[in-house]
């Protein structure tokens, strides 16, 4: 594969994983992030083919920079994502460590009777 249908193919992807992003798709994300991890590994053994440095031209440079630009943005992007999933996950879920019934009262015996009935006896 030559390294232009690999930088478009990896950038095709990229578009594809924002979308996916900004719609909150998660089949959409995933899928689209094996194809873009797929293309990735093309477009770096086409990369490597290249005998030396100063061998791409100034217009596939810029388009190489824009490319990690924008997955440096999208990796941001998740670990937003995976913040947020992990606080509605907090608010849904009860800590791993919290006692559901004795402990949580204070440290009071688990078998006492509620403060309510007390005052009644």
């Amino acid at each position: 594969m030559q390294l232009e249908d690999a930088l478009t193919a990896v950038e095709k992807h990229l578009d594809g994983v924002s979308a996916a992003l900004l719609a909150a798709d998660p089949q959409a994300l995933e899928s689209g992030s094996t194809q873009l991890r797929n293309a990735s590994v093309q477009l770096s053994q086409a990369l490597a083919q290249i005998p030396r440095q100063g061998a791409l031209s100034a217009a596939l440079q810029k388009r190489l920079q824009a490319v990690g630009a924008m997955l440096a943005v999208q990796r941001e992007s998740l670990a937003r994502l995976a913040a947020i999933t992990d606080r509605q996950a907090a608010g849904l879920l009860p800590p791993a460590d919290a006692a559901t019934y004795g402990s949580a009262m204070g440290g009071r015996n688990a078998g006492s009777v509620a403060r309510i009935y007390r005052s009644a006896s």
